[in-house]
């Protein structure tokens, strides 16, 4: 449980550290605009933190929170980043993808959502560090998101190994 729950405040204050303090080249948020930052850190400033508040008081539907959202948010995070970085979606399968990743960035804005998000991606990450090679025309993901990936994934097995060891 205790495991658990340090990782999600980990996450937590990862998250928020790295959408308020500019580490350039570490991340882009010097190029994001005032509100783009109130937006990314207020909107899951409040997701993140009610799984933790659950598994620190005990609170089961929190807790049941907690082990859906972390795999959603890292299902998430791998649409965004790792689906347009390994393969450009075509046909069909283009159309279901912007869906999807208008639902997950909520960019609900005319035209294609994947063109939107490459232009995004160019404006805030494009000059960040990245283990990856670039791939042109494509987002990469940069590590601070490659660690952001890895830290929710983690969480997400700790949370639900916490919930179904519980007592």
């Amino acid at each position: 449980m205790q495991t658990a729950l340090t990782a999600q405040i980990i996450l937590l204050t990862y998250h928020q550290f790295t959408t308020w303090c500019d580490l350039y080249p570490f991340n882009g948020v010097r190029h994001y605009s005032r509100s783009e930052q109130f937006a990314e850190a207020g909107t899951n400033a409040v997701l993140m933190s009610l799984a933790p508040v659950g598994f620190a008081f005990h609170l089961t539907p929190l807790m049941r929170y907690g082990v859906f959202y972390y795999f959603i948010l890292f299902a998430i995070e791998l649409l965004i980043w790792w689906v347009p970085y390994l393969f450009i979606p075509l046909g069909r399968w283009r159309l279901v993808y912007n869906r999807l990743l208008a639902f997950a960035t909520s960019s609900f804005g005319p035209g294609d959502t994947l063109d939107r998000w490459i232009a995004v991606h160019q404006r805030l990450h494009a000059d960040t560090i990245s283990l990856l090679p670039r791939r042109p025309g494509r987002p990469t993901p940069n590590l601070e998101h490659s660690i952001l990936h890895a830290w929710t994934l983690l969480t997400a097995i700790f949370t639900l190994s916490a919930f179904l060891s519980r007592a």
